[in-house]
C-alpha cells in the first residue's frame, strides 16, 4: 500500500512543477517582448495627448460619475443649449472621467496603458495566428510607428481594442477552441456602450461566418467550410451579440448612431478631416503606399497562400482606408497577420530551454523603471499642452472679464469645456453631430472661411467676443473692422471683443439681412 505521507509529498511535488512552470511562463522572453512592446507603445502613447476631443470626452465622463445620471440634453454649449443629445460612448468616457480624478496626468496615463494594451493585443493576435512569437512581435514592432497615429485619448481607442480582441477570439474559433464563442457576446455588450466601432466587428463577425460557407482553392486561394455544428454555433453567437446590442441606457440608440452618422451627417463628414480620403503626402499616406506594394511584391515572388475570409477583410479595409482615413488603424489590424506570415519565413521557433530567466527579470524590471521614471513632470505637461492649446489666453479668460456669448475656434471648444465647464457656454467643440443638427457646424464653417454671410452669423449669435488664432482669417476680417478691438493677443490665439450693437429685430427677415449687408458695405468702405 501506499502511505499517506507518500500521496501528500506526490501532490506537494506536482503543485510545486505548476507553480514552477507558472512562474517561468511569467518571466519568459516572450513576456520580456510583450513588455517591451507594451513600454515602447505606452511611451510614444505620451506624445499624443492633443486631441481635441479628449476634453469634451473626460468632462462627459465627470458629469456621469458626480450625477449617476446620463446626459439627455446639450449643458455645454450657448448655441444648442437644451438640444437633445446623449453621450453614446458613456462607458469609455466614465473610464476617462475616472482617470481624470488625478488631472491631465491621469488622463497622461490611461492614454499611456491603452497604447501599451493594444500593441499587446496585436502582440498575442499575430502570435495566435501564426504560431510564431518572433515573427509576430517583429510585425507588431514594424507596424506601431503608423499605430501611434491613432494613439488619441477618445473611447475609440478602446474599441480599436475590443476589435483586435474579436480577432483573436475569431482566429481561436478557426484553430477548434469552440468556447471561445462564449465570450463574443458580453464583448459586444461592453462595446456597444463603449464606441460605435461595435459596428465594423460586428460586420467582421458575419463576414468570417460567411466565408466558412465555401469550399475550394483557386491558385493561392483557399476556402475551408465550416462543419455543420460550426457554423450554427458562430451564426448563434453572431444573433445573440445582436441581442445584446439594445442593453444600453439609451436603449437601441446606440446600436443605431453608426448608421445615423453616414447618413444624417453629411456636414460631418465633408469637413472631419478622419473622415476625408487618404492623402498620400503625410507619413502615414506613404506608409499606406509601402503596404499596398508590399503585399503586390511578395505575391509576385513568393505567393503567399490566403484564406478566403483574410483576403477579403484586407481588401475591404483596403478600400476603406482609401476613402476615409479613419479605417486606416482597422487595415493595420487586417495586414498584421499577414505580415507575420512573411516574417516567419525567417525566424526560428521559440526554444524554451534556451530562456535566460534571470535575464529577462532584469530587462523587464529595466522597462518599467524607464516607464516610471520618464513620466512627464506637471511642468512638461503643461509645456507640451501649450504647444497645441493656447494656455495663456484660457489663463486670461480665468481673469478677465470678457462679453458672452463668444465663438471659439472648433478645436479649442473641448479644451473649454474641460477647464469651465458649464460657467463658460461655447459656440462649438468636437460633438460635431448636435451642432450639425443644430445648423451651427455650417454657420462656424461660414464665418470662419469668410463667407457672404459673415456679418449675418455673427449676428445671429449676437457674438460679443471671439476666440481664435491670431493668423485665422477671421482674426484678420475682425482687426479692419469698426466695433472690435483686441483684448489679448500672444503667438497663439487673440481675443477680440465687440464694443457695437446688433439688430434688435429676429435675424432671417429680408430687411434685416438687408440692413446687416448694408451696415457690412459701410464698414468696409470706412476702413
Amino acid at each position: 500500500m501506499v502511505s499517506t505521507s507518500s500521496v501528500v509529498e506526490e501532490e506537494k511535488q506536482a503543485t510545486d512543477h505548476r507553480l514552477t512552470g507558472l512562474l517561468k511562463k511569467a518571466i519568459s522572453f516572450p513576456v520580456f517582448l510583450a513588455v517591451l512592446l507594451m513600454g515602447v507603445a505606452a511611451y510614444q502613447a505620451r506624445m499624443h495627448l492633443a486631441d481635441p476631443d479628449t476634453w469634451w470626452h473626460a468632462k462627459i465622463g465627470q458629469l456621469i460619475l458626480s450625477t449617476w445620471h446620463f446626459p439627455t440634453h446639450d449643458i455645454y454649449s450657448f448655441t444648442v443649449h437644451g438640444n437633445p443629445w446623449i453621450a453614446y460612448e458613456w462607458l469609455g468616457e466614465v473610464v476617462m472621467g475616472f482617470a481624470s480624478r488625478w488631472g491631465v496626468a491621469g488622463l497622461l496615463g490611461l492614454l499611456s496603458a491603452l497604447g501599451g494594451i493594444l500593441l499587446l493585443l496585436m502582440y498575442i493576435y499575430g502570435t495566435v495566428y501564426t504560431g510564431n512569437m518572433k515573427a509576430s512581435v517583429v510585425a507588431s514592432a514594424i507596424m506601431l510607428p503608423l499605430t501611434t497615429v491613432f494613439f488619441t485619448l477618445r473611447p475609440q481607442l478602446f474599441g480599436y481594442c475590443f476589435l483586435v480582441i474579436l480577432l483573436i477570439l475569431m482566429e481561436l474559433y478557426r484553430q477548434g477552441h469552440e468556447k471561445v464563442l462564449w465570450f463574443i457576446p458580453p464583448l459586444f455588450l461592453i462595446w456597444v456602450n463603449t464606441h460605435g466601432t461595435f459596428f465594423i466587428g460586428l460586420g467582421i463577425l458575419g463576414v468570417f461566418w460567411l466565408c466558412g460557407l465555401f469550399n475550394f482553392e483557386w491558385g493561392e486561394l483557399e476556402a475551408k467550410p465550416w462543419t455543420r455544428n460550426q457554423s450554427r454555433n458562430l451564426l448563434l453567437t453572431i444573433l445573440a451579440s445582436v441581442a445584446v446590442l439594445p442593453l444600453t441606457p439609451y436603449g437601441t440608440q446606440l446600436a443605431a448612431y453608426p448608421l445615423e452618422m453616414p447618413l444624417l451627417q453629411p456636414l460631418n463628414i465633408k469637413s472631419i478631416q478622419e473622415w476625408q480620403p487618404i492623402s498620400l503626402g503625410p507619413a502615414y499616406g506613404k506608409a499606406f503606399l509601402l503596404m499596398i506594394l508590399a503585399l503586390f511584391l511578395v505575391q509576385l515572388f513568393w505567393k503567399q497562400r490566403f484564406r478566403l475570409f483574410d483576403l477579403v477583410f484586407l481588401l475591404v479595409c483596403i478600400g476603406e482606408a482609401a476613402i476615409h482615413l479613419r479605417f486606416l488603424i482597422v487595415l493595420i489590424f487586417a495586414f498584421l497577420p499577414w505580415l507575420a506570415r512573411v516574417v516567419s519565413r525567417w525566424t526560428s521557433p521559440y526554444q524554451p530551454n534556451k530562456d535566460k530567466y534571470a535575464l529577462n527579470v532584469a530587462l523587464i524590471a529595466l522597462v518599467v523603471f524607464g516607464l516610471i521614471y520618464t513620466f512627464p513632470s506637471q511642468k512638461r505637461i503643461d509645456k507640451r499642452l501649450g504647444k497645441t492649446y493656447p494656455l495663456k489666453a484660457i489663463a486670461y479668460l480665468k481673469t478677465h472679464h470678457v462679453p458672452e456669448p463668444m465663438l471659439n475656434q472648433y478645436g479649442w471648444g473641448g479644451f473649454l469645456i474641460w477647464t469651465f465647464g458649464t460657467s463658460h457656454p461655447v459656440f462649438i467643440d468636437g460633438r460635431a453631430d448636435i451642432y450639425e443638427y443644430g445648423g451651427v457646424l455650417r454657420d462656424y464653417l461660414d464665418v470662419t472661411s469668410l463667407k457672404h454671410d459673415t456679418p449675418l452669423v455673427l449676428a445671429k449669435y449676437k457674438i460679443r467676443s471671439v476666440f481664435m488664432p491670431g493668423n485665422s482669417p477671421l482674426a484678420t476680417y475682425l482687426r479692419a473692422l469698426p466695433g472690435w478691438s483686441v483684448v489679448f493677443e500672444d503667438k497663439g490665439a487673440a481675443i477680440f471683443v465687440f464694443h457695437g450693437k446688433y439688430p434688435q429685430a429676429p435675424l432671417g427677415k429680408p430687411e434685416i439681412r438687408a440692413q446687416a449687408a448694408s451696415a457690412q458695405r459701410a464698414s468696409v468702405n470706412k476702413t
